[in-house]
């Protein structure tokens, strides 16, 4: 192998890393928490750039890492990935229950629970919370089965790690 192409296979490998990194990067699904929405197993492509480029909004299918650290979401990284969709933003009231979940805007707009869901049995007093600046409220499509921001609270801008912008699902046949 001559010089040129070491230096070129070396240049390939760095831009891919750094597309993997900050422009799209695949996420695999564990768990039913987004269903009927997303799956186990299926294959999101995710990108931290669009995180960046664009404010989240209410709607946007996310992933959420509750530590600090930057490298979540990468194979190596030992820091838990949780998949989620922005239900409420700043200055949004959010009244919630084990199933539902209530948004008042900041205008003053109510916005009924319109996501798909699956059934769920509300076992609980609602409780309320107002989003601050920098904050969001994510919760997962199966709101009977799913750790979001009715356990662990609104997460903050950073630790959004990155927007879904293509779900792939995969089925072999037997």
């Amino acid at each position: 192998m001559n010089t040129r192409s070491a230096v070129s296979s070396a240049l390939t490998v760095v831009a891919c890393a750094l597309c993997m990194t900050l422009v799209m990067r695949p996420t695999v699904v564990s768990g039913a928490s987004m269903m009927p929405t997303l799956h186990d197993k299926d294959v999101l492509i995710t990108s931290p750039l669009a995180k960046q480029l664009f404010q989240p909004t209410r709607g946007d299918i996310v992933t959420v890492c509750l530590s600090a650290a930057p490298l979540c979401g990468l194979i190596f990284s030992a820091d838990t990935q949780y998949v989620k969709r922005i239900i409420a933003v700043p200055g949004d009231t959010v009244r919630y229950g084990a199933c539902n979940i209530v948004v008042t805007t900041a205008a003053g707009q109510k916005l009924t629970d319109t996501e798909p869901t699956m059934a769920c049995r509300e076992w609980s007093g609602l409780k309320q919370v107002v989003i601050p600046d920098g904050m969001y409220f994510v919760a997962g499509d199966n709101r009977g089965n799913s750790l979001d921001s009715r356990i662990f609270g609104p997460v903050s801008k950073s630790q959004i790690h990155a927007k879904v912008l293509a779900q792939m699902r995969f089925t072999w046949g037997r």
